[in-house]
């Protein structure tokens, strides 16, 4: 990849963590962990993929406040991760993992057309192929922690 590319991608690491940070601080600091997290999975429960559905109301439903200081614990760690470049790699995939439960959530239409299948949960589609493509060209390399310590390391003989 060439140095120009290089800097793309580290542009959009930065971009895309920072977009985790902010959705972990409002997360932190709104309802979200506060409560709001309950209501949202019992209706995500109840539009979501049948095994996504069940696993919602028999562990995520019952654990809701730790679950869902765990998903803002997640974002955060996604966010830190891809705006430093520390672990980016590690980071895109772990947000690959976490952008796939909204996914299973959002993206359940029976007896939909093709349309409706390709748009449902659009968004989560596009992130999630966004941070494959981040963690394919280890974004953080360059302006990135993970760039950083490579570059101490003695070369081996």
């Amino acid at each position: 990849m060439g140095r120009a590319a290089e800097r793309v991608a580290a542009l959009v690491r930065i971009a895309t963590g920072s977009l985790f940070l902010a959705g972990a601080y409002s997360k932190i600091t709104g309802e979200f962990v506060r409560g709001g997290f309950a209501s949202q999975a019992t209706k995500i429960a109840a539009k979501s993929w049948p095994v996504w559905s069940r696993f919602l109301h028999s562990i995520v439903i019952p654990g809701a406040p730790a679950v869902a200081w765990l998903v803002a614990a997640g974002e955060l760690a996604v966010g830190v991760g891809l705006l430093f470049g520390l672990w980016a790699r590690a980071a895109a995939l772990g947000g690959v993992l976490l952008v796939l439960t909204f996914l299973l959530g959002q993206s359940y239409v029976p007896g939909g057309s093709w349309a409706d299948w390709v748009t449902a949960g659009l968004t989560s589609k596009f992130a999630i192929l966004l941070l494959l493509l981040l963690a394919t060209v280890d974004a953080g390399r360059v302006w990135g922690l993970d760039g950083r310590s490579r570059r101490r390391k003695p070369a081996r003989e």
